[in-house]
């Protein structure tokens, strides 16, 4: 008999923003943005170590704060936007886990992929992010998973390669248990 696990997933405005901010400290603009937040409140610092203009000083505590901040309030009100206006949020995913396939509905609607079809998985410390494409992808949240975050990265690990599983299972074993 084929094995099956059976979850559902409700993405909270938390894991949202918290899906957010794992892309953006991932991908080069973002990194690089945060990167150069701390290089000019650094610069602010020496600039009043070292006496430098005060119109330096403050340009490179302003540039340092919107670039540490802007990213932050942006994807805040992102994600509450989005949490507002789309109705996939609105109501728990069902996924229906087996050997062939992977069944996700919601309400009357439902879809079945191949495990052809995903691209890869990853743990972003809260949540699974199954991508289907580089930029299409479901988010998983471990709290709503529950138990059954364990056997569904162990299944993906069986039908994926190891490349498409990013996932540190201790750190999403503590993550369930919590």
């Amino acid at each position: 008999m084929e094995e099956r696990i059976e979850f559902d997933s409700v993405v909270t405005e938390k894991a949202l923003n918290n899906f957010k901010m794992y892309h953006n400290l991932h991908n080069v603009g973002g990194a690089f943005g945060y990167v150069f937040a701390v290089f000019a409140l650094v610069m602010c610092v020496m600039g009043f170590i070292f006496n430098m203009s005060t119109k330096y000083i403050a340009m490179m505590g302003l540039f340092g704060l919107f670039f540490l901040l802007y990213p932050v309030i942006s994807m805040r009100l992102s994600s509450k936007k989005q949490m507002k206006t789309v109705a996939a949020f609105k109501a728990p995913m069902h996924y229906s886990v087996g050997e062939d396939k992977i069944i996700v509905s919601q309400g009357e609607m439902s879809e079945e992929l191949a495990w052809e079809q995903i691209y890869k998985i990853r743990f972003t410390g809260s949540n699974l992010v199954l991508y289907l494409s580089a930029v299409r992808a479901n988010v998983l949240t471990v709290d709503s998973m529950g138990a059954a975050a364990v056997p569904f990265v162990k299944m993906c690990q069986k039908k994926l390669k190891p490349f498409q599983v990013k996932v540190n299972m201790d750190k999403l074993a503590k993550a369930v248990a919590k």
